[in-house]
């Protein structure tokens, strides 16, 4: 694994990882699309079908197979931190973990007219901007680097990746993923 991706909805992780991997001549997973392959169903079908409970639990083992298989980048779900397991394995991860972050204003409109995120639908700019601020916290705590997105574009921020990723290779590492 080179390169892990967390971040709320609309952060740039699935637009970033793309253009990372690219760079990198890497693989990139994105934790929702191999959810959704894995299930065979949207994760909207998920959700309506078995509930959030039951998408996490997914969501843990696609995590821990793929830090045990996958050799590129991940970009995670906006959920997978809030699970106190998922933020061990993160925190202990030797691989970068780095957290793009946009503005609750920037937030919204990325992903206002997206009917595939089940935990945003319908949900106003202060009701989005609530469930973003219950998350920040988890985040942040499994965490190597954060850039703000906002005013950034996809190229700038996958730069400052690189960058610091490079600086990071050059360190000592944390412990294996697995």
């Amino acid at each position: 694994m080179e390169v892990i991706l967390i971040g709320f909805m609309g952060s740039g992780k699935t637009t970033v990882s793309k253009i990372l991997a690219e760079k990198l001549n890497k693989t990139v997973v994105d934790m929702d699309q191999a959810i959704v392959e894995s299930e065979k169903r949207s994760i909207s079908e998920i959700f309506e079908d078995e509930g959030e409970e039951y998408f996490r639990k997914i969501e843990h083992e696609i995590l821990l197979r793929v830090l045990r298989t996958h050799d590129g980048i991940l970009a995670t779900g906006g959920g997978t931190p809030l699970r106190i397991d998922n933020q061990q394995i993160l925190k202990k991860c030797d691989v970068p973990v780095i957290l793009l972050e946009a503005s609750s204003e920037t937030t919204y409109s990325r992903i206002k007219a997206d009917s595939g995120r089940p935990l945003a639908n319908g949900l106003s700019a202060k009701q989005l901007e609530s469930v973003k601020r219950q998350r920040v916290q988890r985040y942040n705590s499994c965490a190597d680097y954060k850039i703000i997105t906002d005013d950034l574009t996809p190229e700038m921020v996958v730069s400052k990746v690189l960058a610091f990723v490079s600086s990071w290779n050059s360190k000592v590492k944390k412990h294996k993923c697995s």
